[in-house]
């Protein structure tokens, strides 16, 4: 069996919205039926079980579409509702209803999980509203009528479905109130909510409490009133004070006559008074238990007999004939009271039945009329215009009342229960007319405490809801702020004259879009940057080698490494006819920019120089004065010129302050190439010299920049020389790999530092020339 079909949202709603329809056709047949509407109490009591049953059934069918053991769950409510149709009088209501606690007790509400926020917010008002229609329906359900044959079923099982119902809407409302989370509201509705439940609902329930109070204190003090009233009456009475006429209008002597001028109707005795008088007697004797009070001689007391109130005077307790006098306390006396009061007066059982119907007759002493008046409500005012449930509205206040109570057989005490009842119309007629000018001014004063609580209540309104204005615009002002950078206006401001946090959000938030504002200029200026020097460097990879020489019994190789997107570091190739080869390398001071700039300024310069006849050394003396023309005094750079001369095999060379570069001989010894001057750029009209050697085959040549041999492994500083990689470690290399060709040489020492700095990020530019004459 699958109780619920398709998507467990909808049928979970569904469910709720249905219990609530049939709930409030309930309750709008119980008020249709109090207001005297054709259908029978029957009729009405039969379709409001259905309806509950009904209802009932549709709460299971919610609990249980998403829970475990559902089967089992299923077969104890039908259980539950077997024991509630079967067992006689209220026992199965009773035995039921905790079975269904059980159940309820037990779950988890988890389909509630299934229905949006939204949803489950209105799902918890629709709760509060079904507990109050069960609170209405509940304690009217069984007092419609007294069912037969299937009628009694429905009863039994709408009772039970009713108080089952109360349980599930308790426990529905218990989860749903600790998890309930207002994520679908927006800032002000959830301001207004907090507003109500902090302020407007405490104040109301303050109020209601007050108004209870002052209510109930009234009707308290009546219902004091009321037994006062009753008790003054017996006084009198046992005094001599005969009311028979004036107040009370049925009365009956025993044994014999009324003496001379009773008035008021005058019955004979009930045939229950000479067994009354042996009880009473008996008391006297102290053989039997007397009921309120220990019986006198003469005793004058409250009497419940034969289904009436009587007020009865006895006389001569202890002699053989004692006689009695009685006044019923019928309707003439109870409007007395009324009218002294100024309430509607009830009288009925405090507890079990009081006659044999039941009721607590109040009526004329005539047998014939006792019918017509049970339960019959005395008032100053005429109640029978009273129609329907909304009478019952009227309760004022109670006491009990107790009497000696006669059943024929046994004599005890009755507590009886006194109901008073008023309008709202009879206080105002009370406190707003006739002559007490007192309570008008009381009146008149509570209105003006109630007026200026009024406009407490609205200046407290006003300011809350210039709070939570400002705390709502606030809001606003920021939201719109964002949107707006996120937009790509970084010119927002938002201007918030609060001095609270929001004021402080709101100067942090203008900080914030400033700063973006400035870090995305700077991104943009990077960006700008960035593409400069691409294409920077993309020149200055022209400026450096193409491809490397073909030169017939030598081999001649290069690589540069910018250690940033340019670099300072600079070699170079120069064919000077068939038989004769330039070999440059430099390193111009810093990096970046300027370094590229002054390496390619020195590039320029040494092509344009080497097109002239003359001397290695004469190359380089010009080169430094264009360099020393052309720069600032801080800008300098190394430089080594070599001319090699395939033919001969002869390289001559000037080194301008450069890492000297290596000589590895056919017999394993290095020798440096130091020869020449200072570095280039700094002094103008230097004199650099030259130096020639002779390459046998075999014999390499390596010129390299400091970024070779000052490369530092990673847990050194740069200035810690003895990390770095340095000469003798390039000496070691070109040694093992010389019978390698010159790439292979290059590619060797390349590793070797790559090695040495174990991932470490290039502080310096990298370059190298490798010369070798082949075998």
């Amino acid at each position: 069996m699958k109780l619920l079909s398709g998507p467990t949202s909808f049928v979970a709603w569904r469910c709720i919205v249905l219990i609530l329809v049939l709930l409030g056709s309930a309750g709008v047949l119980l008020v249709l039926h109090a207001e005297a509407w054709f259908l029978s109490g029957a009729v009405v009591q039969g379709l409001i079980g259905s309806l509950s049953l009904a209802a009932w059934i549709l709460a299971i069918r919610f609990i249980l579409a998403d829970t475990w053991g559902r089967w089992f769950w299923l077969f104890v409510l039908v259980g539950a509702a077997a024991l509630a149709m079967f067992l006689p009088g209220n026992g199965g209501l009773w035995a039921a209803t905790p079975i269904s606690i059980l159940v309820l007790t037990f779950r988890q509400f988890r389909p509630w999980r299934h229905v949006p926020d939204r949803k489950r917010a209105l799902g918890f008002g629709l709760g509060v509203l079904a507990t109050a229609l069960l609170i209405f329906i509940f304690p009217r359900f069984g007092n419609l009528a007294e069912p037969d044959g299937f009628g009694i079923f429905l009863k039994r099982l709408g009772g039970w479905s009713l108080l089952s119902l109360g349980f599930f809407w308790f426990f529905s409302l218990f989860h749903l109130a600790i998890r309930m989370r207002l994520h679908f509201m927006r800032l002000r509705p959830k301001l207004g909510v907090t507003a109500i439940l902090i302020g407007f609902v405490p104040l109301m329930l303050m109020v209601v409490l007050g108004l209870m109070i002052l209510y109930t204190g009234l009707g308290g003090a009546r219902a004091a009133r009321t037994t006062g009233t009753l008790e003054t009456w017996r006084e009198m009475t046992a005094s001599g004070v005969d009311f028979s006429g004036a107040l009370f209008d049925t009365t009956f002597v025993w044994p014999g006559q009324a003496p001379a001028g009773t008035r008021g109707t005058l019955i004979e005795a009930p045939v229950w008074v000479p067994g009354l008088a042996e009880k009473l007697r008996g008391s006297l004797a102290d053989t039997e238990h007397l009921g309120r009070s220990p019986a006198t001689a003469d005793t004058t007391d409250w009497f419940l007999a034969g289904g009436r109130i009587w007020l009865m005077s006895w006389k001569s307790l202890d002699s053989p004939q004692p006689s009695v006098q009685a006044w019923h306390l019928g309707e003439r006396p109870l409007k007395v009271l009324s009218g002294l009061l100024m309430v509607g007066i009830d009288i009925s059982a405090a507890n079990s039945s009081m006659a044999e119907d039941g009721e607590l007759i109040i009526a004329p002493a005539n047998d014939e009329d006792r019918k017509d008046f049970s339960g019959l409500e005395v008032t100053y005012r005429d109640v029978s215009e009273d129609k329907g449930y909304w009478k019952n509205f009227s309760f004022f206040g109670g006491t009990l009342f107790e009497v000696n109570r006669y059943n024929g057989e046994d004599l005890g005490t009755k507590n009886l229960f006194i109901n008073l009842r008023v309008g709202w119309l009879d206080l105002k007629t009370e406190f707003l007319e006739g002559d007490s000018n007192l309570n008008i001014a009381v009146v008149v004063a509570l209105g003006v405490v109630a007026f200026l609580f009024l406009v407490l209540e609205v200046f407290a309104l006003f300011f809350g809801v210039r709070i939570s204005e400002g705390i709502v615009g606030a809001v606003h002002a920021l939201h719109r702020g964002t949107r707006s950078v996120a937009g790509g206006d970084l010119d927002t401001v938002i201007e918030i004259p609060n001095e609270d946090e929001f004021g402080d959000l709101a100067a942090s938030f203008n900080e914030m879009t400033l700063a973006v504002k400035h870090g995305r200029e700077i991104a943009l200026a990077n960006d700008r940057l960035k593409q400069e020097l691409e294409t920077a460097r993309a020149i200055q990879v022209r400026l450096l080698p193409i491809s490397e020489p073909v030169i017939t019994g030598y081999e001649v190789v290069g690589a540069s490494i910018p250690s940033r997107e340019i670099g300072g570091d600079y070699f170079d190739f120069l064919v000077q006819g068939e038989d004769k080869i330039g070999i440059a390398i430099g390193d111009v001071s810093g990096k970046g920019m300027p370094a590229a700039l002054l390496m390619s300024n020195l590039q320029a310069s040494l092509h344009g120089q080497v097109m002239h006849p003359g001397s290695v050394s004469g190359v380089v003396e010009r080169v430094n004065d264009l360099l020393v023309k052309s720069t600032d005094p801080h800008m300098f750079a190394t430089f080594f010129y070599g001319l090699l001369d395939t033919k001969k095999g002869s390289f001559t060379c000037t080194n301008a302050g450069h890492n000297p570069p290596i000589l590895l001989r056919t017999d394993g010894t290095i020798e440096e190439l130091t020869t020449g001057g200072l570095l280039l750029g700094m002094l103008g009209e230097q004199v650099y010299q030259q130096d020639t050697v002779q390459l046998a085959p075999g014999e390499i040549i390596v010129l390299y920049t400091d970024g070779i041999t000052e490369a530092v492994g990673p847990a050194a500083d740069e200035d810690d020389y003895d990390a770095m990689f340095g000469e003798d470690a390039l000496f070691d290399v070109v040694r093992r790999n010389r019978h390698l060709p010159a790439s292979g040489i290059k590619a060797a020492i390349l590793d070797a530092v790559t090695a040495h700095t174990s991932g470490v990020a290039q502080s310096d530019d990298i370059t190298l020339v490798v010369i070798r004459r082949q075998g």
